[in-house]
């Protein structure tokens, strides 16, 4: 009996992983590829700084990949960025990234991108990103409250 419940488990463990799947593979993130999404050609876009070690990230992304459905107009972009991560494989397996349309890996000097990104940013996370998709970006340390993300999104309208 005992064995036949660990078959279940086990069974149900890796279809629960091939649900929550990110990604099929993890981009490069470097000083250009965040040129091209603030860029983005008209394309509006979520993008979310996290870390492996940031205990909230999860919860921000699953929260802006939740209310992403409030969007009304084209379907709003999802992108995770870890600035830590170095193994791509554990990415792509970890649930918490499932929502994102893209996940990316800092490549270079952490620093360097994260001032690139904005001079402000001190590389605390998450850090999220609110693209226009005409070349400006709105920025918010932690998870952003609903209203700030309302108001982002009602601003196309």
């Amino acid at each position: 009996m005992i064995f036949k419940f660990m078959k279940f488990a086990s069974v149900l463990a890796l279809l629960s992983g091939a649900c929550f799947a990110a990604p099929a593979n993890v981009e490069a993130f470097d000083k250009s590829t965040w040129q091209s999404l603030v860029q983005g050609g008209g394309q509006r876009a979520v993008v979310i700084f996290t870390s492996v070690t940031c205990s909230h990230c999860p919860g921000a992304i699953a929260h802006l990949a939740a209310k992403r459905s409030s969007f009304a107009g084209p379907r709003l972009r999802l992108y995770v960025v870890s600035i830590d991560a170095d193994d791509e494989m554990a990415l792509q397996r970890d649930p918490h990234y499932a929502p994102a349309d893209r996940l990316f890996l800092f490549r270079g000097n952490s620093q360097v991108l994260e001032f690139s990104v904005n001079p402000g940013w001190r590389g605390m996370t998450p850090y999220v990103a609110f693209i226009d998709g005409r070349g400006g970006v709105k920025f918010s340390l932690g998870e952003p409250k609903d209203s700030v993300l309302s108001d982002w999104i009602n601003s196309a309208r």
